[in-house]
């Protein structure tokens, strides 16, 4: 039991720490992620380490393990952390939904870059071809 309660406060300091770095990095400019997508990682971070925090006030604190003691007590209790897990999932799909977008942006900056240097080295040779020509004549 005690294996657990170390093991839940070593993720919640290790998460509180991420996303510190998180934070720090966005600050100094060394991220190239958005303001949103942080807003959404540390909307996830908070949410997992209230989920965390409410797991040990579930199992040392209130004692909650047993749905025989308190079925009630145990029902609304748990089900308001499966209701913070539903919505750590939902934010950790629109950050998954940004960074695709992103990747997608990216993608079509990359092809429209190739479509210009390819435009710029056409033009170049039939600007190359044309001097040619009036050379010869």
């Amino acid at each position: 039991m005690y294996a657990l309660a170390l093991t839940l406060l070593v993720l919640a300091f290790v998460i509180l720490l991420l996303l510190l770095v998180e934070v720090r990095n966005y600050r100094a400019g060394r991220t190239l992620i958005s303001r949103r997508r942080l807003a959404l990682r540390l909307a996830a971070g908070m949410l997992l380490m209230s989920l965390l925090a409410a797991v040990f006030v579930g199992v040392f604190v209130l004692k909650i393990v047993a749905a025989m003691e308190h079925p009630r007590l145990f029902l609304v209790y748990w089900s308001s952390c499966l209701l913070v897990a539903i919505a750590l999932i939902w934010v950790m799909l629109a950050d998954m939904q940004e960074v695709e977008s992103r990747i997608a942006e990216r993608r079509n900056e990359m092809w429209k870059e190739m479509a210009r240097f390819v435009a710029e080295q056409v033009e170049r040779k039939k600007a190359e071809g044309d001097d040619a020509a009036e050379g010869r004549e």
